[in-house]
C-alpha cells in the first residue's frame, strides 16, 4: 500500500459534462493516513429527483492534505474486463491499474471523460447488486442539493432518469453521458450539474400543407393488426391561415371559431445508457373548446414515421374523449430504444392541427393545451417520469353591441334601449378600409341575445341562410338586438371587421354607413395574452376601447339611432285649414277687385 501511496503524485481532474475531479496523492511515505468525510454540493438540481452516488474509489489523506485512492473491490470487473493486462491482476496492483486507467481515460483537464463515465455507469447499471454497498441515494432539492457526512472517495454521481445533449460550456464538445465524476476529498467539494430531463416544447407554428393522419382513423389503444390509414386530402381555407397573436413566442395565439390552428410538439432523443428497453410518449390534453383534425408529420430528425401498432419508425396514435370534455392525444413510440438508441440528441417532431370549436371559451378565458413527455426513468425498474407541462393558450374574442336612442342630446348618459335592430358583420377588406360583402361572418344564435361565429361545418350548411334552423341553436346569420339593447358577439379573431345595421327599429333612421370595428390583443414577453380591445369608427370618427383584462368583461360598440323631424302630409287637419284660409283668401281678394272695377265703372 506504501508503494501505491507513494505513486499517487499526480493531479487528475475528470469531469462529465464539465466536471472535474481531482485525484492526488502527494503523502510521504511515513505520514499518518486518515479517513473522513465530506459534504458534497450538486447545483442546478430539480427538486423531488434521485441522485445515486457510486464510490468507484475510497480515499485517504494524510496531515498535510494530500490523497490516496484505493479501488473499491464491487468495481474489479469493469476494470478487468476494460483495461489491458489487468484480467489477472489483484489487491494493490489492480487497484494502482485502475487509478492509472482512469487517469488517462479523464485526462488532467478533465475533457476526455465522456466515453469513461458512460462505460462505467453503464457497466454499474448492469450490475447494481454488485456495487449496493457502495450505492447512496440522495433526494434532490430546487437549485441545489447538499449531501453531507459523504465518505471520502471518488464517485459517479448519476441522476436517475437524466438525459443531456447538449455542448460542454468551454469545451466544444457534445456529450451524451449523463454520469458526472467527482472527488470528495474535503467538506466543499461542489459539481455542477449539466443534466437535464426529457423535455417538451409546444408552440403554435404557421399552418402547414399536405396529407396526413386524419382524426377518424387515430385509434384507441385497443387497436388491433394493420389498420388502414385515411389521408387528409383537404386543402381548405382554414388550413393555409398564418398563426395569430404572440407571433414570436407562440405560446398563445387567437383564431375564430371554426379556424384551424396548427400545434408543433418538440423533444429530443435522450440518453439511453443502461437501458434494454425505453418508453417515450407525448401525452397532450386539448381543452373542450379544441378538436383534433389530423395528424400531419411525426419526425425523429430527418425520419418520417409512419403510425402503426409495431414496426421500425412507428408511432401509435391514441385520441380519447374525458368525462369533462377535454381530449388525450397520445404519441406512443414503437420500440424507441433499437429505432433511436444510437441518435442521441437529434430532434422529435410531431406536428397536428386541431379546430376551436362552439365550445370554446371567451375573451381573457384561455383555450388550454397542456402537453407532456412520458419517458423511462430508472433503468433498473422500468418505471417512468413525467416533464413538466408544456402550455399553450388559445384564445377568441367577442363584443357587446349596445343599441340605444337619445332623447335629450345634450344629455349623452340618458340613453334608451333599442330592440329589434338587425345587423351584419363583414370581414374587412384587404386594405382594412371597407367591408368585404363577400366575407360576412356567419352568425349563429345561441339565444338570450348572445350570437356566435358558425364552426366551418355549420358555415358549409346549404341552408344556413334559411328562416328554418339547421341546427337546433341557429336561425339565421343576422344579428338582433335585445330588449336591453344589447346582443354579444363572440367567437371573433382579432382583427379589422364591420358592423352594418340592416334594419333599424320602427320609428328610427337607419344608419348610413358602416361601422369599423377593430379588435386588438395585447401580448406579454411571455407570450401570454395581457388584454384586448376594440376600437370603432362611425363617420370618420375613432373612439378607442377600454382595455379588458378581466375574464369576464366584453369591450362595448354603442350604436345611435335617431328619428327625423316629421314632415307634414297633404291630407292632415293643419293642411286642411291652410286650404281654407287660402280660399277664404282668394274669395276675399277676388271680390274687392269685382268691386273696384264696378266702382270705377259709375
Amino acid at each position: 500500500m506504501k508503494k501505491l501511496v507513494s505513486r499517487f503524485m499526480a493531479v487528475l481532474m475528470a469531469m462529465i459534462m464539465i466536471l472535474s475531479m481531482s485525484m492526488t496523492a502527494f503523502a510521504a511515505e511515513d505520514a499518518t493516513r486518515l479517513t473522513g468525510t465530506g459534504k458534497l454540493t450538486v447545483n442546478n438540481t430539480v427538486e423531488g429527483k434521485t441522485l445515486d452516488l457510486y464510490q468507484i474509489f475510497t480515499a485517504t489523506k494524510n496531515e498535510a492534505g494530500n490523497v490516496a485512492y484505493t479501488l473499491n473491490p464491487e468495481y474489479e470487473g469493469f476494470f478487468k474486463a476494460n483495461v489491458n493486462g489487468a484480467s489477472a491482476l489483484t489487491g494493490e496492483t489492480l487497484s494502482e491499474k485502475a487509478y492509472e486507467y482512469v487517469k488517462t481515460q479523464v485526462g488532467e483537464d478533465g475533457k476526455n471523460g465522456v466515453n469513461f463515465a458512460k462505460a462505467m455507469l453503464t457497466w454499474i447499471l448492469s450490475n447494481t447488486s454488485t456495487v449496493d454497498a457502495t450505492h447512496k441515494t440522495v433526494t434532490t432539492a430546487t437549485g441545489s442539493t447538499e449531501i453531507a457526512n459523504l465518505a471520502y472517495g471518488y464517485y459517479v454521481v448519476y441522476p436517475l432518469g437524466a438525459t443531456d445533449t447538449s455542448a460542454a460550456p468551454g469545451t466544444g464538445q457534445d456529450y451524451t453521458s449523463v454520469a458526472s465524476l467527482v472527488s470528495v476529498t474535503d467538506t466543499n467539494a461542489t459539481v455542477n450539474m449539466k443534466s437535464n430531463y426529457p423535455t417538451v416544447d409546444k408552440k403554435i407554428i404557421p399552418a402547414q400543407s399536405g396529407s396526413g393522419l386524419t382524426v377518424g382513423a387515430i385509434v384507441n389503444p385497443s387497436w388491433e393488426g394493420n389498420h388502414q390509414m385515411e389521408l387528409d386530402d383537404e386543402n381548405e381555407s382554414e388550413d393555409t391561415i398564418a398563426p395569430h397573436g404572440a407571433a414570436d413566442e407562440k405560446k398563445a395565439g387567437d383564431f375564430a371559431i371554426g379556424d384551424t390552428v396548427t400545434y408543433q410538439l418538440t423533444s429530443k432523443v435522450p440518453d439511453m445508457t443502461g437501458y434494454n428497453s425505453y418508453t417515450f410518449k407525448f401525452t397532450d390534453t386539448l381543452s373542450k373548446g379544441l378538436d383534433l383534425k389530423a395528424i400531419l408529420s411525426v419526425k425523429v430528425g430527418d425520419t418520417e414515421l409512419k403510425a402503426g401498432k409495431t414496426g421500425d419508425n412507428t408511432y401509435l396514435p391514441t385520441y380519447t374523449t374525458n368525462d369533462n370534455g377535454t381530449h388525450t392525444l397520445t404519441i406512443s413510440f414503437n420500440d424507441f430504444y433499437n429505432n433511436f438508441k444510437n441518435r442521441t440528441g437529434e430532434t422529435i417532431t410531431v406536428v397536428y392541427t386541431a379546430t376551436l370549436n362552439k365550445d370554446a371559451v371567451i375573451g381573457m378565458n384561455p383555450n388550454t393545451n397542456k402537453a407532456v413527455v412520458e419517458y423511462s426513468n430508472d433503468p433498473k425498474s422500468g418505471g417512468t417520469g413525467k416533464s413538466e407541462p408544456s402550455i399553450v393558450d388559445v384564445h377568441t374574442f367577442d363584443f357587446t353591441i349596445y343599441k340605444y336612442y337619445l332623447k335629450d342630446q345634450s344629455n349623452k348618459e340618458d340613453k334608451t334601449a333599442l330592440a329589434k335592430a338587425e345587423f351584419e358583420l363583414y370581414k374587412a377588406n384587404e386594405a382594412g378600409d371597407a367591408a368585404d360583402t363577400n366575407a360576412k361572418i356567419n352568425i349563429v344564435d345561441e339565444g338570450n341575445g348572445v350570437y356566435r361565429q358558425a364552426t366551418a361545418d355549420e358555415a358549409k350548411a346549404t341552408d344556413f341562410t334559411s328562416e328554418e334552423a339547421v341546427a337546433e341553436v341557429f336561425k339565421s346569420d343576422v344579428i338582433v338586438s335585445g330588449t336591453d339593447g344589447k346582443v354579444l358577439v363572440k367567437g371573433l379573431d382579432a382583427g379589422t371587421y364591420y358592423l352594418r345595421e340592416t334594419k333599424a327599429p320602427d320609428g328610427y333612421n337607419k344608419l348610413l354607413s358602416d361601422i369599423k370595428v377593430e379588435i386588438k390583443a395585447t401580448y406579454g414577453e411571455d407570450g401570454k395574452l395581457v388584454s384586448y380591445k376594440v376600437d370603432y369608427t362611425y363617420n370618420g370618427t375613432t373612439t378607442p376601447g377600454v382595455a379588458i383584462t378581466e375574464k369576464n368583461n366584453s369591450p362595448e360598440v354603442p350604436v345611435e339611432n335617431k328619428t327625423g323631424a316629421q314632415l307634414p302630409s297633404t291630407g292632415s287637419k293643419g293642411a286642411l285649414m291652410v286650404t281654407l284660409a287660402g280660399i277664404v283668401l282668394f274669395g276675399v281678394l277676388t271680390a274687392s277687385k269685382a268691386f273696384g272695377k264696378k266702382k270705377a265703372k259709375n
